[in-house]
């Protein structure tokens, strides 16, 4: 492992302020990492991206180990200059992707059929984590199993304990000293399995930690209940991350009870839908109250769209024009987004989180 340096600055109640160094590169928490799949977030260019400045984005291991593969982006100097990002690159490790596309689970691995031309092949940890080494990540994952929450004890099971085998497995052939590694939580909304999951995972030396297998249909009472008892039971100095999670009450409720990291696409699809968020809401653009309207997407944003156009020029690309309303949209969510979360950072040092939050409701 490498070391990665995680220090807790304050805590307010269970929510942390915190940063971490991985290769000299600083991120501070909670932080919300957009989600650049195939090393490029859908619908905008890096340019853009790097105006709205993420301390982290993620990679998609799955997607970029197809195409173009890892020999190609290792041969050009790895995902960094493949992608020109300097900041933080953490790479999934493909297990969402065995859920989202029904893989086949077999003893070594995950059994896709390649969304491109149909191929089979197998996805098993060790190649999970050569490849995310030859991309030269700054954070990999290990190779997990995930299900449906709503799942029987058996297959809850079958899925801890393969995500904990696997983990010994991406342990032992993960030998890159420039690239920490996180291990992953899974167990679903049973608090025993948890904490079992929780208690085996932590005999590795991981740098971090994720919390998987939520948002993929829980309840919101289920999931801060796991969450809660996740953060209770983790190594308090190591960075805690809940997977796939990105609409801004959510994060918020679980930054509440002590996560730091977050990734999801929910706020650039909401964007390439018509939809803008405004603080705990969000706006449909598509509605016709809007063709006529001179204000920005939201009144107190200072993203370039908002200080450059009126929801009636964006609401008029994205009914004509649709694909050139994308960028606009996107650079607003993902800056409201990382906005939200700042201030909950800064609302931490001062002792304030609780009223931030609940400022938000009222607004």
């Amino acid at each position: 492992m490498q070391n990665l340096d995680f220090k807790i600055i304050y805590s307010d109640n269970k929510a942390r302020a915190g940063e971490f160094n991985v290769n000299n590169k600083l991120v501070e928490t909670p932080t919300f990492m957009p989600v650049a799949t195939r090393g490029a977030v859908k619908g905008l260019t890096m340019d853009s991206l790097k105006e709205i400045d993420p301390d982290i984005i993620l990679c998609n291991t799955y997607h970029l180990l197809l195409r173009p593969g890892q020999k190609i982006i290792k041969d050009l100097g790895g995902i960094h200059e493949y992608i020109n990002w300097d900041k933080v690159v953490l790479t999934d490790s493909g297990g969402f992707q065995g859920w989202s596309l029904n893989a086949k689970q077999v003893n070594k691995g995950l059994i896709f059929k390649s969304i491109y031309d149909g191929s089979k092949f197998l996805l098993t940890p060790k190649l999970s984590i050569r490849a995310q080494s030859d991309f030269g990540s700054d954070i990999a994952m290990v190779l997990d199993v995930l299900i449906d929450p709503n799942s029987d004890e058996k297959h809850i099971k079958n899925s801890l304990n393969k995500t904990i085998e696997w983990a010994e497995i991406s342990i032992n052939n993960h030998s890159n000293t420039n690239q920490a590694l996180f291990g992953i939580i899974q167990g679903g909304v049973d608090d025993r399995l948890r904490e079992h999951a929780i208690e085996n995972m932590s005999l590795f030396p991981f740098d971090g930690y994720a919390i998987g297998g939520l948002s993929v249909g829980e309840t919101k009472e289920d999931r801060v209940r796991i969450v809660d008892l996740c953060t209770d039971n983790l190594n308090k100095m190591k960075p805690r991350y809940v997977m796939g999670l990105g609409d801004i009450s959510g994060m918020l409720d679980l930054i509440e009870v002590g996560v730091d990291m977050f990734d999801c696409v929910w706020p650039t699809r909401l964007a390439r839908h018509g939809k803008v968020i405004d603080k705990l809401n969000y706006i449909n653009l598509k509605n016709y109250r809007y063709k006529n309207d001179a204000l920005p997407l939201t009144q107190d944003c200072e993203c370039k769209t908002c200080l450059n156009f009126t929801r009636s020029y964006l609401r008029h690309l994205l009914m004509n024009e649709e694909v050139s309303a994308w960028p606009y949209l996107i650079i607003h969510n993902l800056y409201q987004t990382k906005n939200i979360l700042d201030k909950a950072r800064e609302a931490i040092l001062l002792g304030g989180f609780k009223d931030y939050k609940e400022g938000l409701k009222k607004i």
